[in-house]
């Protein structure tokens, strides 16, 4: 499969949803977007957060995957596709205009990333073969949740379907695999940055 095609196949999963994968990952990268906000004073005393707080910062996080443009861009040859969402519906487009995120990688791995049959996590190439940059780190974590996709959709198709009444904790384990995944690909996005 080519990378226009991989990304054409992710676009129709996030369109389709079929698994409600994009019902779990929005809310956590909502989180994580919330996270960056915080002050080093709140984060230190959490536990002791108010409500009206927490619902402060949460309310800065806008919804993720609504508006959006990523350039995938690959090092060897430097073909290049937007992965755009617009009112929260997706599209590929030929080329980058003014992306708000890009992420550049040799373009096998890319593929590969975005194979959800493949076992390669993008947490292990993020800031080694794998470089996302932008100017609002917002959209960066948004793009980052992208990239978990392909893993989740690997575990949902595995039998940990949410959307099946006879897997009764599916939804705590796509919501696990998300969280964890998603929270580990912004803590390395981070650290490579404070390198």
């Amino acid at each position: 499969m080519s990378l226009k095609e991989s990304l054409k196949s992710l676009s129709v999963e996030t369109n389709e949803d079929s698994y409600m994968l994009m019902e779990y990952l929005g809310p956590v990268v909502d989180g994580c977007k919330a996270a960056m906000n915080v002050s080093v004073e709140d984060a230190t005393a959490i536990d002791k957060m108010s409500d009206s707080k927490f619902k402060h910062y949460m309310h800065l996080a806008e919804d993720s995957f609504q508006d959006l443009d990523i350039c995938f861009k690959t090092v060897e040859t430097s073909k290049q596709f937007t992965f755009v969402f617009t009112g929260g519906e997706s599209h590929v487009y030929k080329d980058c205009t003014d992306p708000e995120v890009i992420i550049e990688c040799p373009e096998d791995t890319l593929i590969e990333l975005l194979d959800p049959d493949s076992k390669l996590l993008p947490v292990q190439v993020l800031g080694e073969e794998m470089k996302v940059t932008g100017e609002n780190p917002a959209k960066i974590i948004e793009a980052l949740g992208l990239l978990c996709l392909p893993t989740l959709l690997r575990t949902a198709r595995s039998g940990v379907d949410p959307t099946s009444l006879l897997s009764e904790d599916a939804d705590s384990v796509i919501m696990a695999a998300a969280s964890d995944l998603a929270t580990k690909m912004v803590k390395k996005w981070i650290d490579s940055q404070l390198r």
